[in-house]
């Protein structure tokens, strides 16, 4: 077997030796050369690879060289999972891999203390990693119901039911987090299209808002112009998450503020926000709702 086989035998990586045995001078080892890059002790990146790959695939090549070393059938978890799926990951960084190994008592682990069902597992570009369901769930447990929420908004986006999700706690007992995983889980909304959305939407909660409507289309006498983030119809008032992924270039800001202009025309209340104000100040962002709702119900009454 050459070495490119052997790289896409092992998902892009190979170790030391493999890499000698297939002919590879020790001086193709060294930095540099770049036909392979060292990931970590003894293990080596298909530099092609590695050059232009996103934080999933550079992920995916990292836990393919633990699994090509430990002797262990390791499982994505956690934090790397969700990063693999694609999944939105609030909170810090996850700067060590979670790998957990595939058995279900008593698993030696890395970063993990929990076990897998085979139902936990699935396979995504050919490495074993705990399904979105599993993986929604496990980032409630350990990161709390905002990121939960967050994480299985997501999940039921992609058409995962919300029976699945409760089907991964029932064996999970006392399990830590489990409490606010459930939580998570019971609030998720499929309809939320960001991790912005679903911060937003967990803080008027938190602040006693009715819960709003979510992806509505309005309009005026021309008819639907503008689907909506948030959308409360007592109040005739509507909240969009401002991401800046949203905006690609000034038309897109232009267009956006003539959309604005259009709904307040309409007599819709317009309450734009951003991250710091989902995250850290939702009380203000409260008081800026229920402003909107006065304003509103003094319109309507003149």
């Amino acid at each position: 077997m050459d070495l490119d086989q052997l790289l896409d035998r092992q998902g892009g990586v190979v170790t030391r030796q493999q890499a000698l045995d297939c002919g590879v001078s020790t001086r193709q080892l060294r930095p540099g050369e770049h036909r392979l890059v060292r990931l970590r002790h003894s293990v080596f990146a298909d530099a092609d690879r590695l050059r232009d790959a996103s934080d999933a695939q550079r992920t995916a090549l990292d836990v393919a060289g633990v699994r090509l070393v430990s002797g262990i059938d390791l499982v994505a978890t956690g934090p790397t999972a969700a990063v693999l799926h694609g999944l939105p990951l609030l909170g810090r960084p996850a700067v060590r891999l979670h790998l957990q190994e595939r058995k279900q008592a008593r698993p030696r682990h890395h970063g993990s203390s929990t076990t897998l069902t085979p139902a936990d597992v699935v396979q995504l570009a050919g490495l074993p990693v705990t399904s979105l369901a599993r993986t929604a769930v496990d980032i409630a447990r350990t990161r709390g119901t905002l990121a939960g929420v967050a994480a299985a908004d997501a999940v039921l986006a992609r058409d995962v039911p919300r029976e699945q999700l409760e089907a991964v706690m029932v064996g999970m007992g006392r399990w830590s987090g489990v409490r606010q995983a459930r939580e998570a889980v019971a609030f998720a909304d499929r309809r939320s299209e960001s991790a912005l959305e679903s911060v937003g939407r967990c803080g008027f909660a938190e602040q006693g808002l009715p819960a709003p409507d979510l992806q509505v289309w309005l309009g005026d006498e021309l008819g639907p112009f503008a689907r909506v983030d948030h959308y409360w119809a007592a109040h005739r008032t509507v909240a969009e998450a401002d991401g800046a992924l949203k905006y690609v270039g000034p038309a897109d800001l232009f267009e956006e503020k003539r959309r604005e202009d259009r709904l307040r025309d309409a007599g819709f209340e317009v309450v734009r926000y951003t991250w710091d104000e989902a995250l850290h100040r939702p009380d203000l962002l409260a008081a800026r709702l229920r402003r909107a709702f006065d304003r509103a119900a003094r319109r309507r009454a003149a």
